[in-house]
């Protein structure tokens, strides 16, 4: 088997060396790991409560930048493998009594399933573009149907309450995550964990399939690659993630209702992706804790000020900025406007050279 073959058919496992690019994220990253170390002992029981809630949306956010932002997959139903996460956590553990850990793997299996499930048909079928995210939307209002109707397990439109929080059990003790400061850093863990992992796999060599993907699907079929297999692998990763932001919101909050599958919220999914910048890993992630915040603060004052906010931003993010807040290097944006390439140095020592002659 050639190389060329063999690179096409895992091309996941290459990692390009570190560069001067890379600098940047890791930097960053390392500084997100020191705030979320320090930010319990300067904030109080509640603010950090409120903030945690937040992080639980930008490990959502970050899934669906997996999915739309690096594969192209544009959906309308992503919410519901959060609600399938949150919902699988809660009647594992409220319904039949079994222990956190075993919720939270409930939960996450059955999201798993249901997007192998629907992407196999769909994917592998050729469905793409607006056509799979109608169907998506389709099964999330089914999901919220069923989670309405049936009582004896989902609660009806109560939910499910009395969630017990997370608790792991190591060496023979009980280590609970279910107080304020141990859920964050549950949550925070979490979710620098999944960022970090996120950033390695777009780096490697899988992430430049995926874009090649995502930048034209048949001509990176046309060079070999199983673009519906890599699509599936990449809907069903994006939908674990999800679930696993559904059982951290299912046991800090301690209830589950339908609203979970509302389809205001898949639209915010959609606008935190956009706002933040598509397939830039941590802006979507800012995005939805900063409007996650925005949000509770607009509902402390009108309960239906939110959705006009919320259409005012999607506007706003279509007509001046379709491409997300993207922060720049002031550096970068100065050899930009005067044009300072590597081309342009050369070309200027070519002519003086020139004029010396």
């Amino acid at each position: 088997m050639s190389r060329k073959s063999a690179d096409r058919g895992c091309p996941w496992v290459p990692l390009p060396p570190f560069a001067r690019k890379d600098i940047a994220p890791v930097t960053l990253w390392a500084a997100a790991v020191a705030a979320a170390t320090i930010v319990p002992f300067f904030t109080g029981a509640y603010l950090l409560s409120t903030i945690r809630d937040a992080l639980v949306m930008g490990l959502l956010a970050l899934s669906y930048d997996f999915l739309w932002g690096r594969a192209g997959v544009l959906t309308l139903g992503h919410t519901t493998f959060l609600g399938l996460g949150a919902y699988g956590f809660a009647v594992a553990t409220v319904q039949f009594g079994q222990a956190p850990v075993v919720g939270l793997i409930t939960g996450v299996v059955v999201a798993a399933a249901l997007a192998a499930v629907v992407g196999y048909f769909l994917l592998f079928a050729g469905v793409r573009l607006h056509f799979f995210a109608i169907i998506s939307m389709a099964v999330l209002i089914v999901a919220q149907q069923l989670a309405t109707s049936w009582q004896s397990v989902t609660g009806g439109d109560t939910g499910v309450l009395g969630i017990p929080g997370l608790c792991v059990k190591v060496a023979g003790h009980i280590v609970d995550l279910s107080g304020p400061m141990a859920s964050w850093y549950a949550v925070a863990g979490a979710l620098l964990a999944a960022t970090g992992l996120m950033w390695l796999v777009c780096r490697s060599r899988y992430g430049r399939v995926l874009a090649a993907i995502a930048t034209n699907e048949w001509r990176a079929k046309a060079c070999g690659y199983h673009t519906s297999f890599h699509l599936l692998l990449v809907f069903v990763m994006s939908a674990v993630v999800a679930a696993i932001a559904g059982c951290l919101m299912a046991a800090c909050s301690g209830v589950v209702a339908p609203d979970v599958f509302s389809p205001l919220l898949a639209t915010e999914v959609i606008l935190w992706v956009a706002i933040g910048g598509r397939g830039t890993t941590g802006g979507p992630v800012i995005a939805a804790v900063v409007l996650t915040l925005l949000k509770q603060t607009v509902s402390t004052y009108t309960a239906d000020g939110w959705p006009l906010v919320l259409g005012g931003l999607f506007l706003g993010c279509v007509l001046f900025m379709p491409n997300g807040l993207r922060v720049r290097s002031p550096l970068a944006g100065m050899l930009r406007r005067f044009r300072l390439t590597p081309g342009w140095f050369a070309f200027h020592r070519g002519a003086g050279a020139q004029e010396e002659r």
